[in-house]
């Protein structure tokens, strides 16, 4: 089990808590800390954080109800793996949210937001142009967190947010490949201009053609490598 691994992501942060192991556990889960089919138990995650099993077990039942661990019968406790039902039903329900934050984001973003956007997205490229993959996706996630923001909807935004992790899970798993991630910053920057110009209708269309591509771009990557299920011999 992953244990160090969750020790390490305990010393980083702040001691882990009874009412926040849920979101310790889901937050290794969703970087990569804890990888697919990993087996994890609840003693060893109580003595790792230092904590009794009730609080553990009642964010493994959590866990569990949201699809990130799987338990399998007379085998215990696993980190799900993405399938690719899954990856589509992610951009099922983004995709018409994002397209409606973006619109909205045309509306109401301020001038210093943009600022920011265009900061990112000259991260994106000059991350991408060093081969620097990892911190070109953290731009480019932050990119969509400050679009989210934009939109003055905390609702919305945290919805997105969500997905949005759920996204990076996968992209942590399965990298993008650096064709892609070229593609990704131009698609932004593209978008931004929609923004700058006021043009909800436009940065919505855009922001459909981007998701539509990192959908085809993430199943390509998948669908070579993507694992059968656990509670199959």
């Amino acid at each position: 089990m992953g244990a160090d691994r969750i020790r390490v992501a305990r010393e980083r942060g702040r001691p882990a808590r009874p009412d926040n192991i849920y979101v310790r556990l889901k937050d290794a889960i969703l970087m990569g800390s804890l990888r697919p089919m990993e087996r994890i138990t609840e003693n060893k995650v109580a003595a790792s954080y230092g904590l009794s099993r009730t609080p553990v077990r009642e964010a493994f039942r959590r866990l569990e109800a949201e699809g990130l661990i799987q338990v399998v019968p007379q085998r215990g406790s696993f980190v799900s793996q993405p399938s690719v039902e899954d990856i589509l039903e992610i951009y099922q329900i983004r995709m018409p949210l994002e397209c409606m934050s973006a619109r909205l984001a045309a509306e109401r973003i301020e001038d210093e937001q943009l600022g920011r956007l265009g900061d990112l997205v000259r991260a994106e490229r000059a991350r991408v142009e060093g081969r620097s993959a990892e911190r070109s996706l953290r731009a480019s996630a932050e990119f969509h967190g400050v679009l989210y923001a934009c939109t003055r909807n905390k609702r919305l935004a945290s919805f997105l947010r969500d997905m949005q992790s759920q996204v990076h899970r996968v992209r942590v798993l399965w990298p993008s490949t650096v064709a892609r991630l070229e593609e990704t910053w131009k698609e932004h920057a593209a978008i931004l201009a929609a923004l700058r110009a006021r043009d909800g209708a436009e940065a919505e269309r855009l922001m459909r053609q981007h998701l539509e591509r990192a959908q085809a771009s993430t199943l390509n990557r998948i669908l070579p490598a993507n694992p059968g299920d656990l509670s199959t011999p």
